[in-house]
């Protein structure tokens, strides 16, 4: 049986992606939980402390990049790698992204398996960071 690789938190508002994204995770052996607005990625990153959010860039309900912000300025969140998943493929957008401290960014569409790899990549670098 495979052990829990990371466990990742997912905000996005359309609960297809949200799904798809949890059964791709989920089967290569991650822990998921989804949220579809931004209000709710600090709050659920404070208490479950996943090894990294994954957040859309369409949640609406408040900027991406400010919640981006608030997790890195958060003592308790400071430390996850955020990967912003942007639906337009702009350079200001991908900058603005990386400016509000986004450890890395990909536009949608996704290519899911590239997807999985940054963010296997991105716990990797956190993990050793954490214990250097």
């Amino acid at each position: 049986m495979d052990t829990v690789k990371s466990r990742i938190l997912i905000a996005d508002p359309d609960p297809d992606v949200g799904e798809t994204l949890k059964l791709y995770f989920s089967a290569h052996g991650h822990e998921v939980q989804l949220v579809n607005r931004a209000e709710d990625v600090l709050k659920a990153a404070r208490q479950s402390q996943p090894s990294a959010i994954l957040m859309s860039s369409e949640v609406s309900d408040r900027n991406p990049y400010q919640v981006c912000r608030e997790i890195l300025e958060d003592k308790l969140t400071g430390h996850i790698p955020v990967i912003l998943m942007l639906h337009i493929d702009e350079r200001q957008a991908r900058l603005e992204a990386l400016e509000a401290g986004a450890d890395d960014v990909i536009t949608k569409p996704i290519d899911i398996e590239e997807l999985r790899l940054r963010v296997e990549a991105a716990v990797r670098l956190s993990t050793v960071r954490e214990y250097a």
